[in-house]
């Protein structure tokens, strides 16, 4: 009987839910990649969500749905657009024998973003003690005078650090730091983001990078001023098994 059919919630990664849908609804929205392993699915009848990569119905379509994906990413000509269109990798990557995924979306403490800052400012000044020296080498040898090699310092420095943090983000998806200590930038929506995104996002971090922990604090979001502008989260990265 149809009316006693069983139906369910979609919940998506970013929280919107939808349904109530049938079985064969589901079946549907994950052939289409609607439906995600990283979705939570529960029953009408009871008020527990599950991943839906532990639906029965519903694991062998999305197991194929990853194995299909990394045969992508593993492309070459997937490596070459990413690299072309400079998108920052998604919030995936392979540690040993596990995979390292901002799960359910948890938000980095302001703690952990404060230790990862100072990682990426060793980065900085390690930088800047390297153009230093070429510098004062520069200037030793009365190739140029102490005016030019402030200005020039100072424009090679902004430079650099500039595109530090934009490549490491829009280009590998971490900076150093962010690697270090297990968080990751990502859309708010979970997406992928653009080279521009990572730009507009290194600006807001130079203007406001000092205000982070009280905006953090006093957003509702727990999001800085950066990440509001760029529509963007620093998320923690969990470790999940990989499937073999």
């Amino acid at each position: 009987m149809a009316g006693s059919e069983r139906l369910y919630i979609l919940k998506t990664v970013d929280g919107e839910e939808f349904g109530p849908v049938d079985q064969e609804c589901l079946v549907r929205w994950a052939e289409n990649g609607r439906i995600t392993p990283y979705c939570q699915i529960r029953s009408t009848l009871i008020a527990r969500w599950e991943n839906a990569s532990e639906i029965p119905f519903l694991r062998d379509i999305l197991i194929k749905q990853l194995e299909e994906k990394e045969t992508r990413d593993e492309s070459i000509f997937a490596k070459i657009k990413q690299r072309a269109t400079m998108r920052a990798v998604e919030a995936v990557e392979f540690s040993g024998i596990h995979e390292v995924r901002p799960d359910d979306f948890e938000s980095a403490s302001p703690v952990i973003r404060f230790l990862a800052g100072l990682v990426d400012i060793v980065v900085v000044v390690i930088m800047g003690v390297i153009l230093f020296l070429g510098g004062a080498l520069a200037y030793s040898t009365q190739i140029l005078g102490a005016n030019e090699v402030f200005y020039i310092g100072f424009f090679l420095y902004t430079v650099l650090v500039v595109m530090y943090f934009v490549y490491s983000m829009g280009g590998l998806g971490q900076t150093i730091g962010q690697k270090f200590w297990g968080i990751i930038l990502i859309r708010k929506t979970g997406e992928q983001y653009y080279l521009g995104r990572a730009f507009a996002y290194t600006l807001g971090l130079l203007c406001f990078g000092l205000l982070t922990p009280l905006f953090v604090f006093v957003s509702p979001s727990r999001r800085s001023m950066q990440e509001i502008m760029t529509s963007t989260r620093m998320v923690r990265t969990k470790l999940i098994g990989k499937r073999r």
